[in-house]
């Protein structure tokens, strides 16, 4: 019997081509010293995969510390320096935060819709 990871009740993430050379990270629940190392791993094992363009849906995120914010900052610094496209699609809890740390102009970023609302 394998030990239950208690990180796997409060974040969830799956990953997704929906197009070539596109790779989607659909991230739910909490984003947080808890769920920091799970969160981070998928992100590594996304940017391993090197897509052209990164999507990260944090629609589903209901909470987002400062671990979160740091972890987003590592993302973004390791994108740029693959090249990777990276675009935030973030939940109002996700684009607070980013707004309150005056992180979210270095992100591009994408509403419910899909269209742009910063780059």
């Amino acid at each position: 019997m394998t030990a239950l990871d208690p990180s796997a009740l409060l974040l969830t993430a799956t990953t997704a081509e929906p197009c070539p050379g596109t790779l989607r990270v659909t991230v739910t629940g909490e984003i947080d010293m808890a769920t920091r190392s799970r969160f981070d791993a998928e992100l590594d094992r996304a940017v391993a995969a090197a897509p052209h363009r990164l999507v990260v849906d944090l629609l589903g995120v209901g909470f987002c510390g400062v671990t979160g914010m740091a972890s987003l900052g590592r993302l973004r610094a390791r994108c740029a320096a693959a090249g990777i496209d990276l675009v935030l699609k973030p939940s109002i809890v996700v684009r607070r935060a980013l707004d309150l740390a005056a992180v979210a102009p270095l992100f591009g970023l994408e509403d419910r819709q899909d269209q742009a609302i910063a780059r």
